[in-house]
C-alpha cells in the first residue's frame, strides 16, 4: 500500500511538474509573436517611460527560475541604447520617469545621468514622479540621479532623503572568540581589507583611509551633479544636505523640486506636454526596431559581472541558483570566438566584477592579450565594480572607461580559511585525520597554518601579487614601481582612478561605444551592431537546463517563485562568505554599501 502510495505521489508531482513546463512554454510561445502586433500598434509619437525603482541588470542578468517572470528587469545596455536612440527619433518626444528609491549603484545611475543629459540636447522635455525620496531616510544617490531630470515633482506628503552618505562594516572577531572560531587571512598589501570582518574588531587604518577617500570622492560628485543640474552653487546644496532629509516644501523652497503634486496632476501635465503621445517603456521601444544610416560593423558585446570562478557555464549550478558569474571558460571562449569571427571588427567587454580567483582571472586576461596579435580593438567599460579580479581582465584592454564612481583598482591578494577546531573542542567534538605529505591539511578548517606552512603560502601570494603589478605596468604602459605607487590592495573611485592613471576616460557604456565606433573607422553617427558573445540561451532554454538538474525539487508554481526570490536574497551573503574561504589566491574585494 505504501508502494503504491509512493508510485501514485511520484506520477501526481511529474504531472505537476509537466503542466508547470508547459504554461511556461506556451508563455515564451505567445510572447515569441507578439513583437509584429506591438510593432504595429506603435503610436506615432511616443513618450519613452523609465521605472527608476527597477532593479538594472549588467549583461546576463538573472538566471534560472528567477530569469523566468513576466517582467525582466532591465538592462543598462537597453537603457542607454534605448535614449542614444530617442534622442534622435522624431517620434519620441519627451521621456518620463518615476522614482522612490532606485537600486541602482552610483556608476550606473552616473550612465543613465549621461543618457538623460545627452537626450535633453535635442530639445526634448524629461519629467520625473516620486511619492518620496527615502521617506525621511537618507536616499542621497536617488536624489542624485533624480536631479538630471528637466522637471521634477514630489507628492507634496513626501521627504527628499538628501543627508549625506556613509558605510557601516560589521566586525565579528570578539564574537567568534567566545566560540573558539578564528580566521586566518594573508594580504598584500595593506589596503586589501577582504577578511577583516572576522579578523579585526574594527577598521584598520588602511581601510578606513581608502574607504573615506572613496566616499568623499562620491560625496563631492553628487553635489557637484546636483548644483549643475539645479543651477545652484555647491555650498547651496551642501546646506540642504546637512538640513536633511527635507519635507517636499522645503526641497521646493531650496530649488531641488520644482512641483508638488499627486500622481494624477502629473499625469496630466505630461500629457499637456506630450499631447497624443502613448507611453513605451525601454523593452517596448525597442521592439519596434531601428533602422540606421551610414555605414555599420559588428563589435562583440561581452559581459563580465559578478564574482570570477573557474569553469565553464552550467557547472554546478541548480535552476534556483540566480547569481550566475563570471566563469572563465565561459569568458575565454567568448573572447576566443569574437576574436576568430571575421565579422566582428572589436571586442568591448562591460566590467561589473569584486573580483574572484587569480587563476580564472588569469585565464582571462590571457584570452584578452592575445586580441592584440588579432590586431583587434578591445575596449572595456566598467560598471559600479570592476575591483582586484575585475581590474585584471581589464587591464590589459587598449582603453578603459570608467564612471567617476566607479570603485575600481584594489591591486592586492587575499587569501585565508576560518578555523573552527576551538569551537569543536568547546563542544566535545573530537576529529582525526589520516593523511600524507606536511600539507595535506593546508586548507583544513580544523587545524591553524603551522609556521613551515605560513612561510609558504607568503611565498604563493608574494608571487601572486608581483604578477598582478607586473601585469598591470605591461597593461597600462608604465614602470612596476609607478603601478606599486597605486597598488597595495587600495580601491579607488573611477575619478581618482583617472588620476592615478589605471583608467583612461571618464565616461560610461555610451562613451566607450562611440570610442569603439572610432577604432574601426565608423563616425559616431553611424551605426553598430553589438553582437552578444556567447549568444544568449533565452529563458525556455535556461528553463530546460535547469529541469536537467537531478536535484530539482517538484513544486507548484508559487513555491517555485518563492525560492526563486528566495535565492536572490541570500546569494550576495552567500558569495561573500565562500570568497573569504575560497582555497587559493583570490584577487577579490568586497562591494561598499552605501546608507
Amino acid at each position: 500500500m505504501r508502494t503504491l502510495g509512493k508510485i501514485l505521489l511520484g506520477l501526481l508531482a511529474s504531472l505537476g511538474l509537466l503542466v508547470v513546463v508547459t504554461f511556461v512554454g506556451a508563455l515564451y510561445i505567445v510572447s515569441s509573436f507578439k513583437g509584429d502586433d506591438d510593432r504595429a500598434r506603435a503610436p506615432d509619437k511616443i513618450v519613452l517611460t523609465l521605472d527608476l525603482d527597477e532593479e538594472v541588470s549588467e549583461g546576463r542578468g538573472s538566471q534560472g527560475l528567477a530569469s523566468f517572470g513576466l517582467k525582466s528587469r532591465p538592462k543598462m545596455q537597453d537603457i542607454v541604447i534605448a535614449l542614444r536612440r530617442a534622442k534622435d527619433d522624431p517620434r519620441v518626444v519627451a521621456v518620463r520617469a518615476t522614482m522612490s528609491v532606485s537600486p541602482m549603484g552610483l556608476a550606473q545611475m552616473q550612465d543613465v545621468r549621461e543618457m538623460i543629459a545627452e537626450f535633453e540636447t535635442s530639445g526634448k522635455p524629461t519629467f520625473l514622479f516620486s511619492e518620496t525620496m527615502g521617506e525621511t531616510v537618507g536616499a542621497m544617490s536617488s536624489y542624485y540621479l533624480a536631479s538630471a531630470f528637466d522637471t521634477i515633482w514630489v507628492q507634496p506628503s513626501g521627504t527628499v532623503g538628501v543627508a549625506g552618505i556613509g558605510t557601516e562594516e560589521m566586525f565579528f572577531k570578539d564574537f567568534l572568540d567566545r566560540f573558539g572560531v578564528k580566521g586566518q587571512f594573508l594580504q598584500r598589501k595593506e589596503y586589501k581589507s577582504a577578511g577583516e570582518a572576522i579578523t579585526n574588531s574594527s577598521m584598520s587604518p588602511a581601510n578606513r583611509e581608502a574607504l573615506q577617500a572613496l566616499l568623499g570622492s562620491w560625496f563631492d560628485q553628487m553635489i557637484a551633479g546636483i548644483a549643475e543640474s539645479r543651477k545652484l552653487t555647491p555650498d547651496a546644496v551642501k546646506t540642504l544636505v546637512d538640513r536633511g532629509p527635507l519635507m517636499a516644501s522645503e526641497a521646493r523652497e531650496g530649488g531641488l523640486v520644482d512641483t508638488l503634486g499627486y500622481r494624477d496632476e502629473f499625469d496630466v501635465a505630461v500629457k499637456a506636454r506630450a499631447a497624443g503621445a502613448g507611453d513605451l517603456d525601454v523593452a517596448e521601444y525597442l521592439d519596434l526596431g531601428f533602422s540606421g544610416k551610414g555605414n555599420s560593423k559588428k563589435i562583440a558585446m561581452i559581459n563580465a559581472v559578478g564574482t570570477i570562478v573557474r569553469g565553464d557555464e552550467d557547472e554546478d549550478r541548480s535552476l534556483f541558483d540566480s547569481a550566475g558569474g563570471v566563469r572563465s571558460g565561459v569568458m575565454a571562449k567568448a573572447v576566443r570566438d569574437a576574436l576568430a569571427d571575421d565579422d566582428i571588427a572589436a571586442v568591448l567587454i562591460r566590467v561589473d566584477s569584486p573580483g574572484g580567483s587569480y587563476v580564472a582571472s588569469d585565464t582571462i586576461w590571457r584570452e584578452i592579450v592575445k586580441a592584440k596579435d588579432k590586431k583587434k580593438p578591445v575596449v572595456v567599460s566598467m560598471g559600479n565594480l570592476a575591483a582586484s579580479g575585475g581590474y585584471f581582465i581589464a587591464m590589459p584592454a587598449d582603453r578603459i572607461f570608467a564612471q567617476p564612481a566607479t570603485v575600481t583598482g584594489s591591486i592586492g591578494v587575499v587569501m585565508g580559511k576560518v578555523v573552527v577546531g576551538g569551537a569543536l573542542e568547546k563542544l566535545d567534538i573530537n576529529w582525526d585525520r589520516v593523511s600524507f605529505g606536511e600539507s595535506a591539511g593546508l586548507f583544513s578548517s580544523t587545524t591553524e597554518w603551522t609556521p613551515a606552512q605560513l612561510a609558504r603560502l607568503n611565498q604563493v601570494i608574494d608571487a601572486t601579487y608581483a604578477d598582478f603589478t607586473t601585469k598591470a605596468a605591461q597593461g597600462r604602459g608604465k614602470t612596476i614601481e609607478e603601478i606599486e605607487k597605486v597598488a597595495k590592495g587600495r580601491v579607488w573611485s573611477g575619478e581618482d582612478a583617472l588620476a592615478a592613471g589605471l583608467v583612461d576616460e571618464l565616461g560610461g557604456l555610451s562613451k566607450a561605444i562611440d570610442y569603439t565606433k572610432t577604432r574601426v573607422g565608423l563616425q559616431t553617427t553611424d551605426t553598430l551592431e553589438l553582437v552578444a558573445f556567447p549568444k544568449p540561451k533565452g529563458r525556455f532554454a535556461e528553463l530546460l537546463s535547469g529541469l536537467e538538474n537531478p536535484d530539482l525539487p517538484f513544486g507548484i508554481m508559487n513555491a517555485l517563485g518563492a525560492l526563486a526570490r528566495f535565492g536572490e536574497a541570500v546569494t550576495p551573503v552567500l558569495n561573500e562568505l565562500d570568497a573569504a574561504s575560497r582555497p587559493g589566491a583570490q584577487l577579490y574585494f568586497e562591494p561598499v554599501r552605501v546608507k
